[in-house]
């Protein structure tokens, strides 16, 4: 027996978030999200195996719905093009690798990106696209979460502080906000 308020575990086959609320009630209900803290780490990951990729794609994506780190896309990436996932330290891609071989007995190889910064661009594709014409995202990466929103890597806070200040519209966040219940 649980009582509101209690703390208690789990056993979650993907299908609850950090941050989901157990409800037994009949009307739909919704808390503030956690928004997911800003990375500063970012990597492309693969399987070397080929021969893997069904168990190399089952325990990224357990991991990922773990919260272990972030997955990014590239622009219009609907899942074949290459993952790149986001962290706020190193040890966080370790600890991915290292159970990706321990629990789902597989490879992987890491290709660190030299980004150090990440934004989300609140003002939506339609802001980054107009940026993007006027050439100012030179140097910067665009890509995508895993709700499809825009976010910008950049080199350094320097790059990402001008923008901000230069380009308002952008809305620029430091952090992911959560998703609605639409998304």
């Amino acid at each position: 027996v649980a009582y509101p308020g209690d703390v208690i575990g789990i056993n979650n086959p993907g299908n609850f978030a950090i941050g989901d609320t157990l409800y037994t009630g009949n009307t739909k209900i919704a808390f503030p999200g956690i928004p997911s803290f800003s990375p500063e780490k970012f990597s492309y990951i693969r399987s070397p195996n080929p021969s893997d990729y069904k168990a190399f794609r089952k325990g990224i994506d357990q991991l990922l719905d773990e919260g272990a780190v972030q997955a990014l896309r590239e622009r219009n990436d609907d899942g074949g093009g290459p993952l790149i996932l986001a962290a706020v330290g190193q040890l966080q891609f370790e600890v991915v690798q290292a159970r990706l071989t321990n629990e789902y007995g597989v490879e992987s190889l890491m290709e660190p990106i030299g980004y150090t910064l990440a934004r989300w661009a609140d003002g939506g594709w339609d802001a980054v696209d107009k940026a993007d014409a006027d050439g100012k995202l030179f140097g910067i990466m665009i890509v995508q979460d895993r709700w499809k929103r825009p976010v910008l890597l950049f080199r350094n806070d320097w790059k990402a502080a001008s923008l901000a200040e230069e380009e308002k519209y952008l809305e620029l966040l430091p952090w992911s906000r959560p998703p609605s219940f639409d998304e």
